[in-house]
């Protein structure tokens, strides 16, 4: 669906479910984004196809285009009880460090802004998740408030109009 220099982003599916499992069960990955049994994992996978169809977008699976590899997945989702769209992006751990979430989050953060019409753009980030802090920093996004999210205090950066 988007495409990079480095990475291919496209709908999350079925096939994907292993992956997705493996990576929330890394430790690293668990500290700021808990763990999913499959389970759980279906019951995503089942409401990210009913926001896709719904609203037009959703989570994508992030791919390298070099060699195929599923590294984690990023998109967009809609957050009803803040009437806000937000980014995210989570990567297995041993791709981290390489850019891939920058690179990721600013290709849905600017397909948003050409698609979908929005004011801005947030992405929710636990106070002590500083390489999510890093990536919203990189682009362009600051600080907006702080809040809940899935019981958790999270700081609300937002991005308007474009990315830097």
């Amino acid at each position: 669906m988007i495409e990079t220099e480095r990475l291919l982003l496209r709908r999350v599916t079925s096939a994907d479910l292993d992956e997705l499992i493996a990576i929330h069960a890394q430790p690293a990955v668990m500290r700021f984004m808990g763990s999913f049994d499959r389970d759980e994992a279906l019951q995503w996978m089942s409401r990210n196809e009913r926001e896709w169809e719904e609203l037009g977008y959703g989570r994508l699976a992030i791919v390298e285009r070099a060699t195929g590899r599923f590294l984690g997945r990023s998109g967009l989702k809609y957050w009803p009880q803040f009437g806000e769209t937000e980014v995210g992006w989570l990567l297995r751990p041993d791709a981290w460090g390489r850019g891939f979430a920058s690179e990721a989050g600013r290709a849905c953060v600017e397909w948003g802004f050409e698609h979908l019409q929005l004011g801005h753009i947030t992405a929710m980030i636990r106070p002590d998740n500083h390489r999510s802090i890093r990536v919203a920093e990189r682009l362009g996004m600051e600080p907006l408030r702080g809040d809940v999210l899935l019981g958790e205090p999270v700081v609300v950066y937002a991005a308007s109009g474009s990315v830097a």
